[in-house]
C-alpha cells in the first residue's frame, strides 16, 4: 500500500504540472464492499471511500481511491476489515447538461483481515481494477456520485472484491 500512495502522489504532482485549467476534486462516499470467499459466501463490510482527482484533458481525469470498511455483525467471525487503494484513469461521456457517465480503469491494492475466535487471518491482493458510474451536478462546485468498482478478482481465500459507493464530490 505504501508504494501505491507514493505512485499516486507522483502522478498527481506530474498531472498538476500539465497546465490543465480545470478544477481538482475530492469525493467522500459511503461504500458497501462485497468480498466473495472461495466457499461462495459473501461478506459485506460497510465503510467510507475517499477519491482525489484532477483533469488530464477534456473528459479524462486521473484519480486515486482510498477506502476502508469493517463488519462485526456475523456470528461466524469476530471481525472483518477491508482496506483498499488504487490509481485510475477516468473517462467521461456527458449526458445532457448536468450529468455524465464515466468508466475507469487502473491498478489497486486490497488488504483484508478476518478475526475468528481470536485468530487473525490476512490476505493482500494487487491487480487491475475497473468500474463505471454516474455523476450529476447539484451546484457549481458539487456533484452527486454513484459507482460500481471491481477492485480485485483472483483465486484464493477471497476471490472477488467489489464495491458500490454513493457520495458527494467537491471541486476546489
Amino acid at each position: 500500500m505504501r508504494y501505491l500512495v507514493l505512485i499516486t502522489t507522483f502522478f498527481l504532482s506530474l498531472a498538476s504540472s500539465t497546465g490543465v485549467p480545470a478544477s481538482s476534486y475530492i469525493t467522500l462516499e459511503g461504500t458497501s464492499v462485497t468480498v466473495q470467499d472461495n466457499l461462495d459466501s459473501e461478506l459485506n463490510p460497510m465503510g467510507l471511500r475517499f477519491r482525489v482527482g484532477m483533469p488530464l484533458a477534456d473528459n479524462l481525469d486521473i484519480e486515486a481511491h482510498f477506502g476502508f470498511g469493517g463488519d462485526d455483525r456475523d456470528s461466524a467471525y469476530d471481525e472483518f476489515n477491508a482496506t483498499y487503494g488504487g490509481l485510475f484513469l477516468k473517462g467521461y461521456v456527458p449526458i445532457g447538461f448536468n450529468s455524465a457517465f464515466y468508466a475507469l480503469g487502473g491498478y489497486s491494492g486490497v488488504a483484508l483481515s478476518q478475526t475468528v475466535n481470536g485468530n487473525e487471518f490476512t490476505d493482500k491482493r494487487y491487480g487491475f481494477s475497473y468500474g463505471a458510474g454516474l455523476e450529476t451536478k447539484i451546484s457549481e462546485r458539487t456533484d452527486l456520485t454513484a459507482d460500481y468498482m471491481r477492485y480485485v478478482r483472483d483465486e484464493g481465500l477471497f476471490k472477488d472484491i467489489s464495491a458500490i459507493s454513493f457520495g458527494i464530490k467537491f471541486y476546489f
